[in-house]
C-alpha cells in the first residue's frame, strides 16, 4: 500500500526539507520531494517535523517493568511504552546479577524471538556482570565477576539475539573477550571501568568500539602521587575509532559536558541513550527498584532522575528518547539534523543496521512527527501509524 505525508519539515541526514513530501510504499520510503502525488492516501503533517524513528541501544525498562524480571507480555509493554515516545528500535538491556537470573531474562526474550513477536525489540545488550566493582554505579558488586571467553561463546550460541556486551576491559581476560566478541559480530562496549587513558586505547585495539554512558561508571582525569592521569573519559573523547553513548536527560550530564562531547566527538560518533529503568514514565516521589523486584536495588525518583536512597549515585534514568531529543536541543547549540543523527542514524551505524536510522529512499519508514516544541505527535512503524 502506498501513502504519502505532505507539508512536513523532513529532517534528512544533511538538511531539513520544508514543505516536503514523503512517499511510503509497503513500509519502505519510496521518495522524498516537494510535489504531492495524486490519488493516494495522504496524511497532512501540518508543518510538523518528520524525523527518523529513534533507536535506543541501552534500555533496561519502563512503565513499571524491567527486562530482568519481565514476562514476555511485559517486555512488549516496555517496547510499546517507548514506542509511544518515538523509539522504533529498542535493545533490551540486562544488568549484573546471578547468571541464572540473566538467563531467565534471556529465556523470556527467546519466546518472543522464536515467535517473531518482538515489535520494536531488536536484540539484547548484556551490561554486566563483567564490570569493575570500583566503578559499580548502582549495580551490585557482589554480582560481578571476571570475563570468560568460554562463557561468552556459550551465551551467544544459546541466545543468538545477543548483539552487544558491556565489559570492563581491564579485568582479567577483558581484552581477550573484546577480541572474541568482535570476531563473533558483537558490539563490545567499555563500561563501569577503572581503565585509564592508555588502557582504554588498548581496549579499542582489542575489539571495543563503544563507550557505555560516557562519564558514568568511568574515570575522568585523576591524580596519582600528585601527577595527573588521563582517564577513560579522555581516551574515549580522543580516539575517533570509538563511539560514545550519552544520557542527555539534563541530569547525568550538565550542559557544558553535553556541548563538549558533541563538539569533540561529532554527531556521527555520539548516541543518545535512555538507560531507562522501570521507573521511566513515573513521577517524582515514587520509590521503585532497579533490576529485579526481588533482589534488585531500591531507588527513588527525584528531580526527574532515579537515585539511590542515600543520593550518592544515580540509578539509571527515567528518560525517554523524546525527552533526550528535546533536552539536548535546549541545552546545546546542536541543530535538529545533528540531534536526529545522535538519536537514530549513529545508533543504527553502531549496531550495524543499514535498513533504518534516517529518512532516505530505500529505508524502513520508521518515522515520527514532532511539533515545534519537539513533542512526539505521531509514530509510524514500518509505515504504519501505531
Amino acid at each position: 500500500m502506498k501513502n504519502q505525508i505532505i507539508n512536513a519539515k523532513i529532517v534528512t541526514p544533511n538538511v531539513v526539507i520544508k514543505n516536503g513530501v514523503l512517499v511510503i510504499n509497503d513500509g519502505i520510503i519510496e521518495s522524498i520531494g516537494k510535489t504531492p502525488l495524486k490519488s493516494i492516501n495522504t496524511i497532512d503533517a501540518e508543518g510538523k517535523y518528520l524525523v527518523a524513528g529513534f533507536i535506543d541501544i541501552h534500555c533496561h525498562g519502563g512503565n513499571g517493568y524491567d527486562f530482568m524480571d519481565a514476562t514476555s507480555t511485559q517486555m512488549l509493554e516496555i517496547s510499546k511504552f517507548h514506542l509511544s515516545h518515538g523509539t522504533t528500535t529498542l535493545y533490551a538491556t540486562t544488568m549484573s546479577d546471578k547468571m541464572t537470573s540473566i538467563e531467565s531474562c534471556l529465556d523470556t526474550y527467546k519466546t518472543l524471538y522464536d515467535d517473531d513477536n518482538l515489535l520494536t525489540l531488536n536484540g539484547v545488550h548484556l551490561e554486566g556482570p563483567w564490570l569493575s566493582p570500583s566503578e559499580c554505579g548502582a549495580q551490585d558488586t557482589e554480582k560481578m565477576g571476571l570475563p570468560s571467553q568460554s562463557e561468552l561463546l556459550r551465551l551467544i550460541e544459546k541466545y543468538p539475539f545477543i548483539k552487544r556486551f558491556s565489559v570492563a576491559p581491564e579485568l582479567e581476560n577483558g581484552m581477550e573477550v573484546g577480541v572474541l566478541g568482535k570476531e563473533k559480530g558483537l558490539v563490545m562496549s567499555v563500561a563501569h571501568t577503572d581503565a585509564d587513558f592508555d588502557t582504554l586505547i588498548k581496549a579499542i585495539d582489542n575489539g571495543y568500539s563503544l563507550a557505555t554512558h560516557l562519564y558514568s561508571g568511568m574515570h575522568g582525569v585523576y591524580r596519582k602521587n600528585a601527577y595527573r592521569i588521563a582517564g577513560a573519559v579522555e581516551g574515549a573523547l580522543y580516539d575517533d575509532r570509538i563511539f560514545v553513548e550519552i544520557i542527555a536527560d539534563g541530569k547525568h550530564l550538565p550542559a557544558g559536558l553535553l556541548k563538549l562531547i558533541c563538539k569533540v566527538k561529532g554527531y556521527d560518533r555520539v548516541c543518545l541513550i535512555t538507560d531507562a529503568m522501570r521507573g521511566s514514565g513515573f513521577n517524582d516521589g515514587v520509590e521503585t527498584v532497579l533490576g529485579r523486584l526481588n533482589g534488585g536495588v531500591k531507588v527513588i525518583i527525584e528531580d526527574g532522575v532515579a537515585k539511590l536512597p542515600d543520593r550518592c549515585s544515580f540509578a539509571g534514568s527515567v528518560a525517554t528518547t523524546e525527552r533526550l531529543f528535546k533536552t539536548i536541543l535546549k541545552l546545546t547549540d546542536v541543530d535538529v539534523v545533528g540531534v536526529s543523527k545522535m538519536a537514530s542514524l549513529t545508533p543504527a551505524r553502531v549496531m550495524g543496521l543499514t535498513d533504518r536510522g534516517s529518512i532516505e529512499v530505500g529505508k524502513r519508514a520508521d518515522i515520527c512527527l514532532l511539533d515545534d516544541e519537539f513533542n512526539v505527535k505521531q509514530v509510524f512503524l514500518k509505515g504504519k501509524v501505531v
